[in-house]
């Protein structure tokens, strides 16, 4: 609990130096007496004057706190908007499935052919829906993966280009809920092969995943990974558009590793004997406090192997 200052400790001290400064005028007065025709009686000494404690020195005026920064932190855009998309985005050019979907806690990437995977706080969806006008269903193909991999059934509606929402089931489980997803912000953004040039990266943090690579003009990248959770690998792989030509917010990524460790030290922890594929695709994540300071791109992917092993993350792009 905070203590306040000034008031907490220089007012009680006052009161206590007027109690005292009371009880001594008090018994100076009491000692008079004097009898009829007498004389005053014995002098009482003379009191001196009650101390009085030193008044605290005034508290600095505290300085004023610097106005926020709501302008644009360097190297950050603004946000794109749904009702205005950008020329050649998914929400400008896409159908009424396709695309980006967000909650709290669930990610969506719904593929123009109807392929989907997703991931919640538990595990990973992988498979495709049957699209027919607004209404989906999970085709066969579909599988939920925790520990293994369990059939999925379920079904939902779209509300174009805002939400999708079901219900769904895995393995013996009743079904449950399959959203509301919400249809991202980042759907409005148009982008290109040459989007993910450069350098993106990961660091490791509490999540033990730290990650980075490198991107050429054809989408090849190199790269490392580090961190308790992957250990050491020497990463390459391609990051292409899934619709190459268009400007649609959608990659495939594809990653291969080999270990990296030395001396049998922090190996690499992820498969090296086959290839992590899955759809990926440029997020936007905050600059700052305020919509004003601008986002930062972010490339999010969403990868497994054959035999079920997952891996995702967000690597922002670098200077």
């Amino acid at each position: 609990m905070k203590t306040k200052s000034l008031n907490g400790c220089a007012q009680p001290l006052w009161i206590v130096a007027t109690v005292l400064a009371a009880g001594v005028a008090a018994t100076g007065c009491g000692g008079g007496g004097g009898g009829g025709g007498g004389g005053a009686g014995f002098p009482l000494p003379p009191v001196a004057p009650a101390a009085t404690a030193p008044a605290p020195a005034p508290a600095p005026p505290r300085a004023p706190s610097p106005p926020p920064n709501r302008d644009p932190v360097p190297g950050s855009e603004p946000l794109p908007s749904l009702s205005a998309p950008q020329a050649g985005s998914t929400a400008a050019e896409g159908n009424d499935s396709e695309g980006i979907y967000i909650s709290l806690l669930d990610l969506a990437l719904v593929g123009a052919d109807g392929t989907i995977a997703s991931k919640d706080h538990i595990g990973t969806l992988w498979g495709s829906i049957k699209v027919t006008g607004l209404d989906w269903s999970f085709n066969p193909d579909t599988a939920y993966y925790f520990i293994d991999a369990s059939p999925v059934t379920g079904s939902g509606t779209f509300t174009p280009k805002k939400t999708m929402k079901g219900t769904y089931a895995y393995g013996k489980r009743e079904a449950s809920a399959f959203g509301p997803l919400n249809y991202a912000t980042e759907n409005a953004l148009a982008v290109s092969q040459d989007s993910v040039i450069g350098k993106w990266a990961n660091p490791d943090s509490n999540f033990g995943i730290g990650l980075s690579i490198e991107v050429d003009a054809t989408g090849k990248f190199t790269g490392k990974t580090a961190g308790v959770q992957v250990g050491n690998c020497a990463i390459s792989g391609v990051i292409a558009q899934a619709e190459p030509g268009t400007s649609k917010n959608m990659y495939g990524f594809s990653l291969n590793a080999v270990d990296g460790g030395i001396d049998g030290k922090d190996g690499c922890k992820l498969k090296t004997d086959r290839s992590y594929q899955g759809p990926a695709a440029i997020v936007l994540v905050p600059a700052g406090t305020f919509d004003s300071n601008g986002y930062f791109r972010s490339i999010f992917f969403l990868v497994r192997t054959t035999n079920g092993a997952t891996l995702s993350a967000g690597l922002r792009r670098q200077p």
